[in-house]
């Protein structure tokens, strides 16, 4: 049995901003019940991660979270480690850019994060919570008591290299897309559209000629591209298109991704561009494309409960129990175009946080005849979540809907390659 310094109300495991979030707001929640809380994290500090877009409305969050974090965004920013975004333009329905300005939002303007700094801020807030280390397993420990019937987590620690042994209550997982936790303890991924996101980092040796802070958002025959200016004189560039498609293996090498930028946009490669002349070029790291997933995708069952089993007498004790949950991109993964990863990463652990800190604070067991508190707390947390799904299946549904403007395009063409709108019906279809 492992030691009690080793076991903990709530394992997070996954130390992004969904993970972060969610500590912190346990942490912020549980004044009276000192919960015990542990965070698992094994991400590298410096490596570039694609997903920068962080709107304005996340001052609100950051402030809740911990009081430090909308000042350590503000000082960030000033020392340019990341940049202000000040609206959005997208040439989606039709060729001409439609905008929307940062100055007719009551919250500001948004950012254009350098994630890798973003990410450590809000790691370096959750202080002794956190430790680096690797979950390797997940099992389930059976019996009645505060040691039993929990949770058992296997981590091989950075520090040592050794592998702890850890306890839980309750397990959240917070490691990404791939959700890897909850497929151990029996989650399914249920993908829709099937998208890659084609993407490469562009450098310039003159940053300060380069004043376009919007998100730009192009939409092109076979998918569609998205830019944002980054910190350090580099510029991201994205192509989304379904891995089917035949644009899926030119947009895999960095001459065919450059071609299809060059052929396929009006605004993103003039973007790349200085008074007419090339003012960006591929950095190094880009020599060969990296790619990732970018389709929805949602957990099944986003939650779990587990009531511990009945004592001798036949009793059930309704307060005891295991659960676990999975939030942010392992719960509801969005489709890029929505630009609401992060976002929905912090609000999800939010409210996660404050969810299980009611549940694991609650003193007297429920009434008899009642739903043990596990059980209403995974009510909860499903409910909330399908909420935030239908509101994104429904932004989803128009913004592919409105597009038509390429269907033309294929009438008359002898080459299929070139100019192909079967993306646009397929998307259509699948909505």
């Amino acid at each position: 049995m492992p030691d009690s310094t080793h076991l903990y109300d709530v394992i997070v495991v996954g130390g992004g901003p969904a993970g972060c979030a969610t500590a912190l707001s346990l942490t912020k929640n549980d004044a009276p019940a000192g919960l015990r809380v542990l965070v698992l994290d094994d991400a590298e500090q410096n490596a570039f991660k694609i997903g920068e877009s962080l709107p304005a409305s996340a001052r609100r969050t950051l402030a809740m979270l911990h009081p430090t974090l909308n000042e350590r965004l503000a000082v960030d920013t000033a020392q340019g480690l990341h940049h202000m975004c000040t609206g959005n333009a997208s040439a989606w329905a039709g060729p001409h850019l439609e905008e929307t300005y940062a100055l007719m939002n009551p919250y500001g303007h948004g950012w254009h994060l350098g994630r890798a700094r973003f990410d450590e801020a809000l790691r370096e807030a959750c202080g002794p919570l956190l430790r680096k280390g690797k979950a390797v397993d997940v099992r389930r420990v059976d019996g009645r008591g505060d040691q039993a019937h929990c949770w058992e987590i296997d981590a091989t620690m950075s520090s040592t290299g050794e592998t702890e042994t850890f306890r839980a209550r309750w397990i959240v997982d917070a490691t990404g897309r791939k959700a890897s936790i909850a497929r151990k303890l029996g989650a399914k991924v249920r993908k829709h559209s099937d998208l890659l996101a084609f993407y490469a980092l562009f450098t310039t040796t003159e940053p300060e000629t380069d004043t376009d802070n919007r998100t730009l958002i192009e939409a092109a025959p076979s998918g569609w591209w998205y830019s944002a200016r980054l910190p350090h004189g580099r510029r991201l560039v994205t192509y989304t298109t379904s891995p089917t498609d035949t644009t899926a293996r030119v947009a895999r090498t960095a001459a065919g991704f450059q071609d299809k930028l060059r052929r396929e946009t009006v605004h993103i490669a003039r973007a790349l561009e200085q008074d007419g002349v090339p003012a960006y070029e591929m950095a190094a790291e880009s020599r060969f494309v990296s790619h990732t997933s970018a389709c929805s995708a949602v957990l099944e069952p986003y939650a779990a409960w587990e009531p511990a089993p009945a004592g001798p007498d036949g009793a059930s004790d309704t307060s005891s129990g295991r659960g676990w949950c999975a939030v942010g991109d392992a719960a509801l993964a969005f489709d890029p175009l929505s630009s609401q990863g992060i976002i929905t990463a912090l609000n999800t652990g939010a409210f996660l946080g404050g969810v299980l800190a009611r549940q694991l604070g609650i003193v007297e067991p429920p009434t008899s005849g009642e739903e043990v508190d596990g059980v209403r707390a995974v009510c909860a947390i499903h409910d909330a979540y399908e909420q935030v799904r239908v509101m994104y299946d429904e932004g989803r549904a128009y913004y592919y809907s409105i597009v038509d403007r390429f269907e033309a395009d294929t009438i008359g063409s002898e080459d299929k390659n070139s100019v192909d709108s079967s993306f646009w019906k397929k998307m259509q279809v699948t909505l």
